[in-house]
């Protein structure tokens, strides 16, 4: 465009060079070009700033409101189940020691809660709280305390210990919370409050609970620290030096992401909440300020808002997030971040911009000038040639010589003119010889073309019926995912638009050895249902021919073994392919003198292959919801072994973290011991755990190794079920072991058995009811016929698995539903080691269940050699039991 501009204002004014033309429109150009490029530069870095500044607030602003979401949930939870308890009667407010223990098992499930408690109209209350070093105390003011607020250690068992502080001046029934309580009637927040024992501020979740006659019986609250709000919003990092804290619409400040205090030193024993616009904190104070200023009242802001505001020459991008819940708790979280934090890269990117576009500049000025001096200097000498062929030629050039050759000159530019204007002229009189002759031939052409488009009119008139009858009936096909529907819909519409007397579709079987007529549409006696050999059928090279995957049309003038008929007829047959493999055909019959046409053949194929695609689909279809099926029970079972494994491993390091925190503060050696056993029996459980995990991993992997030993079964099983008379000695179990002096020696690898016999006896053990019993004997498995004898080693006991979870009781992580799982512990990884281990020996694992007994059988080879052997008598496993 603007070369257009500038062509004009050459003509007008001066001829200037040709190179000098080139050269300055494309310098201007790259110029503008370069320019423009270095002002979007600074725009896009300007908006870049905003986006990843909304971005990263946008962010941090949803982090937030998750925290506080689950940190303010969890005092109501912990109050609406003490309410629940109370009314399901798994709590009693006139049972001190149970109460309390009730709270403290609730404040070490949650360790951001300080403290629980329960109030009475009597000014009686039981509270457990926890101190600054994590310590639970137990606090009361009852009758047994004098009606003063004592506060008491609490020991490992949840109960009081020693007395550590008493407070005569203590009544709760002035609390914030039991206030707030009893004047809302339901469950409500407290307003913020410095709490009475520390410098932290608090907020309490309260409910009032009433008697069936609407009598106050007391308010039970869980309080939480704002503290751990604050350590959250300090942990957050907010691009370089952002700032994040949480306002109350009053303008109070509630958490900082600084270590400043929330609240005014104390005045006259009374402690003042802070306001955002007082807080020491310089960005935190100008934030506040400007909030106000721009919106005069914070209960305005109903929705997220962007702002941005100037603090020492800075620009300051803000974000306003509300916040809410439905027992009245409304906050704004704002995030504040300095432009600053993003300048560094953007103007360095800037400057890279502008540097890149200069070299741009200089460097396409100077490749302009070399290109401009290529191409103007051959088209110097190319004009200087022409003009003095036009002064040679144009004194002796005379129309009528038109036709004559020019001679040539003794310039040799001008000659090669000369040359190729001579041979333009003679091809030009050939040309028009030419021309005539093609006139001739194309009005020839025109008029065999026109009868051509004629017959191309009418096919393609029929290929457009074609193409439509198929899409109509492709259509109707491939929207049933039915595959009777299917077929019975494809031979429907084939019988009816091709007039046939006879469509149907056969389904071979399995060998392939003969067919049934499934869906047929006939004028003829109807054969839906029969069956016919290949061998038998009048034309078995046909469906040889259709086995192969090709069509066939034929004439048939036999007997129709199905009809039993003879009459000739044209006959189409078309496989039905699916991944290479016929499973079907598709013959259409019409009466001899009707042949079938390419198009008719054409639309048989292809309404064959589309029904074959829709089967196709339909059997996916079928799969798919088979495998999504599949997928839930995965999903589930992954779900069961998270939850178990995730509460089997964290109820030993629980145990341990109390062990070890007892550990350090016991006063006599025999309580160390005793915290050392817990901790080295809880220890041995998260190793068995694991092993079993890696046990498991190895099996499958075949990496696990086995060490045959000979193993004297009369001698080695009281070593094993040893550790189980105790157990189930303990449970009022009856164990009964019965190995007989005929059972020989095995060879096998003993710690494999022995961890497959204990495993099942644990689980025997485990299952079993208190007086029932259970039975380890070890047999010859008669019906088995192998070289070797092979010995089966029974474990029954008096329980029943359910027949619908027999199945699956060996897969991995699987329980049977409808148990406490928490109860029996465990992670369904037991009977599908026990199975794995029975394989890698070479074994087989049975189970039966019915009538109220469960039986387990290990069948193993044993060997041919016949030892001294002796029967386990009674009295070596009394008081012993085993599975349920």
């Amino acid at each position: 465009m603007l070369l257009k501009r500038l062509i004009p204002i050459f003509r007008s004014s001066y001829k200037i060079p040709l190179q000098t033309a080139l050269v300055l429109p494309f310098t201007l150009q790259v110029g503008l070009a370069v320019g423009l490029t270095c002002y979007f530069s600074l725009r896009s870095g300007q908006k870049t700033v905003d986006q990843v500044a909304t971005h990263l607030t946008d962010e941090v602003s949803m982090r937030i409101q998750q925290q506080v979401a689950v940190l303010m949930e969890t005092p109501h939870i912990v109050a609406q189940t003490n309410v629940d308890a109370l009314r399901l009667g798994q709590i009693d407010l006139q049972n001190a020691a149970r109460l309390e223990r009730h709270f403290w098992k609730q404040m070490q499930l949650f360790p951001n809660l300080r403290p629980i408690a329960f109030a009475n109209q009597q000014g009686e209350i039981h509270a457990v709280d926890r101190l600054k070093d994590g310590t639970l105390v137990i606090r009361v003011m009852d009758e047994s305390t004098g009606d003063r607020y004592h506060t008491y250690i609490a020991d490992e068992q949840g109960k009081r210990d020693r007395l550590i502080e008493t407070d005569n001046t203590f009544d709760p029934r002035e609390r914030p919370w039991y206030v707030a309580a009893v004047q809302a009637g339901e469950p409500t927040w407290t307003k913020i409050y410095p709490y009475f024992s520390s410098s932290d501020l608090a907020i309490s979740a309260a409910r009032p609970i009433y008697s069936e006659t609407g009598e106050l019986l007391g308010v039970t609250n869980a309080t939480l620290s704002l503290a751990h709000l604050s350590s959250f919003l300090q942990e957050l990092e907010v691009g370089h030096s952002g700032q994040t804290f949480i306002i109350e619409r009053t303008g109070e400040l509630v958490a900082s992401s600084t270590s400043m205090r929330s609240f005014l030193p104390a005045q006259a024993q009374a402690r003042q909440r802070l306001a955002a616009v007082d807080s020491e904190n310089k960005t935190i104070q100008t934030t506040a300020e400007h909030l106000l200023h721009h919106y005069s009242d914070l209960d305005a802001i109903e929705h997220r808002e962007q702002l941005d505001f100037e603090m020492n020459g800075e620009r300051q991008i803000v974000q306003v997030t509300p916040f809410s819940d439905r027992y009245g708790l409304s906050w704004l979280v704002v995030v504040v971040v300095p432009e600053t934090d993003f300048a560094p890269y953007i103007a360095a990117n800037i400057r890279s911009t502008t540097l890149l576009c200069l070299i741009v500049m200089v460097v396409a000025t100077v490749v302009a000038a070399l290109t401009s001096q290529w191409i103007a200097q051959p088209i110097q000498r190319l004009s200087r040639s022409s003009k003095a062929l036009a002064e040679r030629t144009m004194s002796s050039w005379r129309w009528q010589e038109l036709s004559q050759p020019i001679q040539a000159t003794g310039i040799y530019e001008l000659s090669v003119l000369e040359q190729a204007h001579n041979q333009i002229e003679a091809q030009l009189k050939d040309s028009i010889t030419a021309l005539a002759k093609a006139n001739e031939q194309l009005e020839m052409r025109v008029e065999q073309r026109t009868a051509e488009l004629q017959q191309r009119t009418n096919q393609l008139h029929q290929a457009l019926q074609f193409e439509a009858l198929l899409r109509r009936i492709t259509d109707k096909v491939r929207d049933n995912l039915d595959e009777a529907q299917i077929l019975q819909t494809a031979v429907h519409e084939l019988g009816q638009e091709l007039s046939v007397a006879c469509c149907n579709v056969g389904m071979y079987d399995a060998d392939k050895t003969a067919f049934t007529i499934c869906y047929e549409y006939t004028t003829l006696p109807d054969c839906r249902g029969a069956t016919l050999a290949i061998a038998d059928s009048a034309s078995p090279a046909v469906h040889q021919q259709l086995l192969s995957g090709l069509s066939s049309q034929f004439c048939f003038n036999t007997a129709d073994p199905l009809r039993l008929r003879e009459k000739p007829y044209a006959i189409l047959a078309c496989p039905l392919l699916d991944n290479q493999e016929v499973f079907g055909n598709l013959w259409s019959f019409k009466p001899k003198e009707q042949t079938f046409t390419d198009l008719e053949v054409r639309l048989v194929e292809q309404v064959a292959n589309q029904c074959a695609i829709a089967i196709r689909q339909s059997r996916l279809f079928q799969s798919a919801q088979a495998q999504i099926e599949e997928l839930k029970q995965l999903h589930q079972v992954k779900d069961d072994f998270l939850n178990t494994v995730s509460h089997e491993l964290r109820t030993p390091i629980s145990n341990m973290k109390i062990a070890i925190h007892l550990l350090r503060i016991a006063a006599t050696p025999e309580r160390n011991q005793q915290y050392l056993d817990i901790l080295q029996a809880e220890c041995a459980k998260e190793t068995n755990l694991i092993n079993d995990l890696l046990d498991l991993q190895r099996l499958e992997s075949e990496h696990y190794s086995i060490t045959p030993e000979t193993i004297v079964l009369q001698d080695w099983i009281p070593d094993v079920i040893s550790p189980f008379l105790t157990r189930s000695g303990d449970r009022q179990q009856h164990l009964q072991v019965k190995v007989p002096a005929d059972v020989p020696p095995i060879t096998s690898d003993p710690n494999v058995l022995e961890r497959i016999l204990a495993e099942l006896l644990n689980n025997a053990c485990k299952y079993t009811p208190s007086g029932g019993e259970i039975w380890l004997e070890v047999s010859h498995a008669e019906n088995y016929t192998h070289v070797n004898s092979v010995l089966a080693f029974t474990i029954s006991n008096t329980a029943e698995i359910p027949k619908a979870n027999l199945s699956r009781i060996f897969e991995k992580f699987y329980r049977i539903p409808n148990t406490d799982f928490w109860k029996q512990g465990g992670t369904g990884l037991g009977l599908a080691l026990v199975k794995k281990l029975t394989e890698q020996l070479g074994g087989t694992l049975t189970v039966e269940s019915q009538q109220g007994q469960t039986t387990f059988a290990v069948l193993l080879a044993g060997t041919s050699e016949e030892k001294g052997s002796r029967e386990i008598k009674d009295e070596e496993v009394r008081g012993s039991s085993l599975l349920p």
